[in-house]
């Protein structure tokens, strides 16, 4: 169930741009065209206005700024409420695709997982607050199939990682929405909520806030080439976004542009606070010092929230705000900026999550910047440390393989791909902070999509994945059973 700390009246929006024009043939630029879906008030659920409605209203913004221009983008805010409405949205702005379009669906609702004869299955809740209904993937796939061209789905809901069968234990049956003409984000795992951000009049999605901040801002884009990946948003949600885990299909795409932007102009900063980057966020149980650095692009009154994790929510009641403080005033000035605080970070023994928040005052109005997750694991005692994969996954069809990695304490994982003869073939994490993915018993998920160090679709054969920590002074290590990578 999704959660929302707060309310706002915001306009809805429809923007609409006319065809662009197009050369007849395979070689014209691809056509653009995007729908976004906000549900806000429901019959099962609790109500979310208006947070889903500015998330779709900030992502139209963002892809307005898409140098690549669409040549549609339609905004359909608390008007969806049944699967035939939804396939007519679909339809009528897609109708047009070509194998060479790019069809970009964004969908913020609840997200809910379904209890059948099968097993769990997942699915998104489409209401108007008088009628409501709930399409699962197998369904949602079934209508995006017609589409010609590339589809790129963003899911903003509670477990829609499921979607994708990512941020779960049991991948039994069908993994939809895979395969070449798919492209994919969520903002969160199949087990876990998504979170609003709480402000007077700013009230969103921390996952597209951060999205928009990401490819809108540039703040994604690391190469500086103009050009935000699909890898590159998914890299830079991962940092960003701290009170849920992002995933992505295909878990690693440099090929595919989310969005374009014109690297020659100067960035129109969106945000106050740029640039932020942490010394480190895996900590250790007893170190209580989290040093971090971030860019002030104007005069703003600064807060720092730290907020903690406990029994696996996240304890906004009880969060600690800072004011930075300065000036005389509180403000603080323009500005490269260098910053330190004190986290209540336990025993030595003890161990647990946390994130910090950046929030700016502005006239009035409380607006977020950005967070990071901080994982404190303990400095001493043991872990139960396991290790689980597939029995077999075919990357030549677009599939990827599921890796658990069971873990009773946060820590930093290691995680490696051996061959039959032990050599190592791919890394898929080092030393990498351990996240809170919600799941029982405690794990961590990691996706192989068959690539070797060198790109390269590894050979066909038995495989292991090799996953180790450390806790003080020792090193625990797990193997999991052997999997096939088959043709």
């Amino acid at each position: 169930m999704r959660r929302i700390v707060s309310v706002l009246l915001m306009l809805a929006a429809l923007i609409s741009r006319g065809s662009l024009p197009v050369s007849a043939g395979t070689d014209r630029p691809p056509a653009l065209r995007a729908l976004l879906i906000g549900c806000d008030a429901f019959l099962s659920q609790e109500d979310t206005w208006p947070a889903a409605e500015n998330s779709v209203n900030q992502m139209a913004d963002t892809l307005l700024s898409d140098q690549r221009g669409y040549a549609l983008i339609r905004c359909l805010n608390g008007s969806v409420s049944s699967i035939k409405m939804l396939e007519e949205a679909i339809w009528g702005v897609f109708q047009n695709a070509e194998e060479n379009d790019i069809s970009l669906l964004y969908v913020s609702t609840h997200g809910i997982v379904l209890d059948g004869e099968d097993g769990l299955s997942y699915a998104l809740l489409f209401s108007d607050g008088k009628a409501e209904c709930a399409v699962e993937a197998a369904e949602l796939q079934r209508i995006l199939d017609r589409v010609p061209g590339k589809k790129v789905l963003i899911f903003d809901a509670c477990n829609s990682g499921g979607l994708i069968g990512k941020g779960i234990r049991d991948r039994r049956g069908s993994v939809f929405f895979s395969g070449r003409d798919y492209k994919v984000l969520c903002s969160a795992g199949g087990s876990e909520a998504s979170w609003y951000w709480q402000g007077n009049d700013t009230g969103a999605s921390y996952f597209s806030q951060a999205l928009t901040a990401g490819l809108g801002g540039h703040g994604a884009d690391v190469n500086r080439d103009g050009e935000i990946t699909l890898s590159e948003a998914y890299a830079y949600l991962l940092d960003s976004c701290a009170v849920s885990t992002p995933h992505a299909y295909p878990q690693q795409d440099d090929g595919f542009v989310l969005y374009a932007y014109d690297e020659s102009r100067p960035d129109a900063a969106r945000q106050s606070v740029t640039d932020l980057t942490f010394d480190d966020t895996l900590l250790t149980a007893g170190e209580s010092e989290v040093r971090f650095s971030f860019t002030v692009q104007q005069q703003t009154e600064l807060y720092y929230q730290i907020v903690y994790q406990q029994n696996g929510v996240w304890q906004f009641h009880s969060a600690q705000q800072f004011l930075d403080g300065e000036q005389a005033d509180g403000t603080v000035l323009p500005g490269r900026k260098t910053r330190s605080l004190i986290l209540n970070t336990g025993e030595a023994d003890e161990s647990g999550y946390a994130m910090i928040q950046l929030i700016t005052r502005e006239n009035g109005r409380t607006i977020y910047q950005g967070s990071r997750l901080l994982c404190v694991r303990p400095v001493r005692g043991g872990i139960n440390l396991s290790v689980s994969a597939e029995g077999a996954f075919a990357p030549f069809l677009g599939q990827e393989l599921m890796i658990a990695a069971v873990h009773d304490v946060p820590c930093g994982l290691t995680v490696r791909i051996v061959n039959g003869q032990g050599t190592t073939v791919r890394y898929l994490a080092y030393d990498v902070p351990s996240r809170p993915e919600q799941l029982t018993p405690s794990a961590s998920t990691f996706y192989w999509d068959g690539q070797n160090a060198s790109g390269e679709i590894a050979p066909a054969g038995a495989y292991r994945a090799v996953v180790s920590t450390r806790i003080g002074r020792q090193t625990f290590t797990a193997e999991s059973e052997p999997f096939y990578l088959v043709q």
